[in-house]
């Protein structure tokens, strides 16, 4: 897959999480209607592939690139798994809007106060 096209996908499929992790109904639209949910997110998944959802693991910084190499994959397997990370992994407070795609894209992991063990 060309660069660019790489690009588009991490781009979408950030746009995708931080949208199930802000909205109640885009969240319900993942459960109910992935394809619908990905396509709004510039996602084509190719006619006659199966998307299984897999919900709340860890946020981990190769997230992204597994997520493509699964995208790239799909039409040949007949299946596209796609994964959303739980968005609790940090302490709570609001993140930016770069600071959480840059979470999700796993190209950078906000800086939080230590807190004593």
């Amino acid at each position: 897959m060309y660069s660019a096209e790489r690009t588009a996908f991490a781009a979408g499929y950030s746009a995708m999480v931080a949208a199930v992790w802000s909205d109640p109904s885009r969240e319900r639209l993942l459960t109910e209607e992935p394809r619908v949910l990905l396509a709004e997110h510039g996602i084509r998944v190719p006619a006659g592939t199966a998307v299984d959802v897999v919900r709340d693991l860890p946020a981990a910084p190769e997230a992204v690139e597994v997520q493509i190499r699964f995208w790239e994959e799909a039409a040949a397997r007949g299946r596209l798994t796609l994964f959303v990370p739980h968005p609790d992994r940090f302490d709570a407070r609001d993140l930016t809007e770069e600071e959480m795609d840059a979470l999700v894209a796993g190209t950078g992991v906000p800086e939080f106060p230590r807190t004593p063990r």
